[in-house]
């Protein structure tokens, strides 16, 4: 009798788990999408990143709903390595202020072992800010240091073979910005044989066989293509990319102002993280062509953010992190790396206002 209490106990548990989670992000959407001062949700989508900056919400790493304590317990709940990159997204659209916040209480950058490509991002975003100093950033050149005379940084070293899209964003940024440019330039070219028409990245890249890898159109894996892209915009040739491919996504910017979450299918869902960087690709094309189009583009994809925030000031329905190339989430939740890069567009868009009237 005692031990069929203690297993119905324990189920109970289990259950209560996964229900009171579902019930908070059901309620959490109670009035959803009802900004209409661009401005009132801008300040309420920095004050959510400034929170999240030292206390960040978890991005799952599995799309399952039930049985989350067994997930939890079993640490397949929370991965470390997403939740760096995050933190990276959330320092590019926060002021200094608040990244010296961070850094004070956020003493460790990377190990000296082990840098891995969201180390990079985390290490440019401080970079940006003047926050990186110099023993971190050596560290964190030291360990690209091989690929500086031949070959190109791999993502994870137990698939040397393939090239990760993902790799691009977060490697480039940095590296351009340490004026590593002939590791970078290289890193991008190799990349143009995974093009789908010369414009849409894959997935990933298989550098032995010369093939590309998974779907093309993959609402972040082209974002962090053009993440790689914008912030190192002056880097010869990016500002050709940058056009090409900003005219290439127009005819698939949906009526709503966003991307579905595999851009070329307009009936898929609406995605917020590639939508983001979408606008941010298309304010940086409007810089380098002065084409109003660009700049209508980049505030429509704002408009849809705005249609995606929740009355908290979350951003919502950005796709959960990807299994492994071909596998990707059916989780559209909360993201704090998007959090920042919209807040980021954002900010960045109050100088056109007027220009956009």
């Amino acid at each position: 009798m005692f031990f069929l209490v203690f297993i119905v106990s324990v189920v109970l548990v289990f259950l209560s788990v996964d229900a009171f989670i579902l019930l908070k992000e059901w309620q959490s959407r109670i009035h959803i999408g009802r900004w209409e001062d661009r401005l009132k949700w801008q300040k309420a989508i920095e004050k959510k990143a400034e929170k999240w900056l030292n206390h960040t919400p978890t991005v799952k790493m599995t799309a399952q709903n039930r049985l989350i304590l067994l997930d939890i317990l079993k640490g397949k709940y929370r991965n470390a390595t997403i939740q760096t990159w995050q933190i990276a997204g959330l320092l590019l659209g926060l002021e200094k202020k608040d990244a010296e916040r961070y850094t004070k209480s956020h003493q460790y950058l990377c190990v000296q072992s082990n840098v891995l490509p969201e180390d990079f991002l985390l290490a440019y975003a401080l970079k940006k800010h003047g926050l990186l100093d110099e023993e971190k950033e050596r560290i964190v050149l030291d360990s690209c240091q091989k690929f500086r005379e031949s070959g190109t940084i791999y993502y994870r070293p137990w698939v040397k073979h393939i090239r990760f899209v993902d790799t691009l964003g977060m490697v480039l940024p940095f590296l351009h910005s340490c004026g590593w440019d002939d590791l970078a330039n290289r890193q991008l070219e190799e990349y143009d044989q995974a093009l789908l028409q010369g414009v849409f990245p894959a997935h990933a890249y298989d550098i032995e066989k010369n093939i590309p890898l998974g779907v093309h159109d993959w609402g972040r894996g082209i974002g962090w293509y053009i993440l790689g892209l914008i912030e190192t915009d002056d880097m010869g040739g990016n500002a050709a990319r940058i056009l090409r491919l900003a005219n290439a996504l127009l005819p698939f910017q949906l009526n709503s102002g966003g991307f579905s979450c595999f851009m070329f299918n307009r009936a898929e869902r609406m995605e917020s993280s590639g939508t983001v960087l979408a606008g941010l690709l298309f304010l940086q094309a409007y810089r380098i062509s002065s084409e109003k189009t660009f700049l209508a583009a980049a505030f429509r994809v704002e408009k849809a953010l705005m249609c995606s925030t929740r009355r908290n000031g979350v951003l919502d329905n950005c796709q959960g992190d990807t299994y492994g190339i071909g596998y990707y989430s059916h989780v559209f939740s909360i993201m704090p790396f998007a959090q920042g890069l919209a807040l980021k567009l954002s900010k960045e868009l109050n100088q056109y206002t007027d220009e956009n009237a």
